[in-house]
């Protein structure tokens, strides 16, 4: 063997080999995806009484455009971490303020197609709006993404795809499970609590005896569990799950992919630029499918703005808490100050519950109230949240900036 052949230079490490690893997982991954979506456009879903009823195209649509574009992230994941295995590792130079004014221009596009679209006939109007809405929810989340790597003079695709694909593929995943198992032990506990409830025994019962009354009768069910449950009660287990627990969930566990990459060293510029993305990747999987929770069939051009207006304040919710977290666990690794991670975590989860809760409020309230003023309230307080969200986005760039200007320790996060 050839001295040359023994100090051959080696251009990638183990994080490198599980990148591709991941990559590859959730490249097939969302190939299943595309083929299920595609699959169910030849089904019906069954109904009481004999009836069937198929699935909305739009939905089909959006499931199908989501799927493409978690597709395309991991193919970039794929392809600039097979250049950095091989030795041809490349950085991309910033275009300034270009790569946002065509993201502004993109999205004035987007809601002016939507607009035209809501003229159109039902069948129509709800593909174009399923459509358009996947660059709607998507563009503002990389335009946050930008802005917040606006110190930066270069981009490094490998990194961003690959903290992206992680995001998407596997820390995401995990929190909805989290999140699931959560919730099937509250309805435990909550069920347990009615239980010992004489009247809950008797509709218990009632239904055990005679189960056709589900779908005979389902008005008197309902009307009879609402004179059971205490609308009090209700609420508070609801802002329990939405405003506290979920939050909780998803603070402690978004950032995964910050935690996992200490082994290259990431000064907090570098930690705080992996939180934003790992935040963005959460935010991409919620917001392009909560478009799937809608019936854009029946949904007009303002519904559908409000839509993607409010999934922006998601989108920077998300983005913002996974900076702050980043940011604090980069400093963590150089001062060793626990308490400061404590408290960055408690904030993100604070911002997380207060945003959820104002959220409850406003959706709920047309249910309990013929009055509409707390649901207003709640949305001027969604607004101001926002704006105040903005000022610390912008904030938080600027302590990045000044701890990029002065790293105390070398990083190699080259990828």
């Amino acid at each position: 063997m050839s001295l040359e052949q023994d100090t051959k230079e080696k251009y990638y490490d183990r994080i490198d080999i599980a990148q591709l690893a991941v990559s590859v997982l959730v490249f097939f991954l969302s190939l299943i995806w595309i083929g299920l979506a595609g699959l169910t456009a030849f089904g019906e879903v069954s109904m009481a009484y004999g009836d069937s009823l198929a699935i909305e195209p739009g939905m089909l649509i959006n499931l199908m455009l989501t799927g493409l574009v978690f597709l395309a992230i991991t193919l970039v994941s794929i392809v600039t971490t097979i250049q950095k295995i091989t030795g041809n590792a490349k950085t991309i130079n910033r275009s300034g303020g270009k790569v946002l004014l065509w993201a502004t221009a993109g999205l004035v596009l987007v809601f002016g197609l939507a607009a035209l679209a809501g003229l159109a006939s039902p069948e129509i109007k709800s593909i174009a709006l399923a459509i358009l809405a996947v660059p709607g929810i998507a563009i503002p989340v990389f335009m946050l993404l930008r802005v917040g790597a606006r110190y930066q003079e270069s981009a490094n695709p490998k990194r961003d795809f690959g903290i992206l694909t992680f995001s998407i593929g596997i820390s995401t995943p995990f929190i909805l499970l989290m999140e699931v198992l959560v919730i099937i032990f509250l309805l435990i506990v909550f069920v347990s609590g009615l239980y010992g409830k004489p009247e809950f025994m008797d509709l218990f019962n009632n239904i055990l005896n005679n189960p056709a009354a589900l779908q005979n009768d389902p008005t008197s069910l309902f009307s009879e569990f609402e004179n059971i449950i205490n609308l009090p009660d209700l609420m508070g287990w609801l802002l329990l799950v939405v405003a506290g627990i979920m939050p909780l969930v998803e603070e402690l566990f978004k950032t995964l992919g910050v935690w996992l990459l200490k082994v290259r060293n990431p000064d907090p510029a570098e930690s705080f630029r992996i939180g934003l993305l790992s935040g963005g990747g959460f935010a991409l999987f919620e917001g392009l499918l909560s478009v799937n929770s809608l019936q854009l069939y029946s949904l007009g051009f303002a519904e559908w703005a409000g839509l993607i207006l409010g999934r922006f304040g998601g989108s920077l919710l998300h983005i913002l808490a996974g900076g702050i977290v980043g940011l604090a666990i980069g400093k963590f690794w150089q001062d060793r100050k626990l308490i400061s991670l404590l408290l960055s975590y408690l904030v993100s989860w604070l911002l997380h519950a207060a945003w959820n809760a104002l959220a409850i409020f406003g959706g709920i309230n047309p249910l309990i109230s013929e009055t509409n003023v707390l649901a207003v309230w709640s949305y001027i307080g969604l607004v101001l949240l926002i704006f105040g969200m903005l000022l610390a986005f912008f904030g938080l760039i600027r302590k990045a900036q000044i701890a990029s200007a002065f790293p105390l320790y070398p990083t190699r996060l080259e990828g």
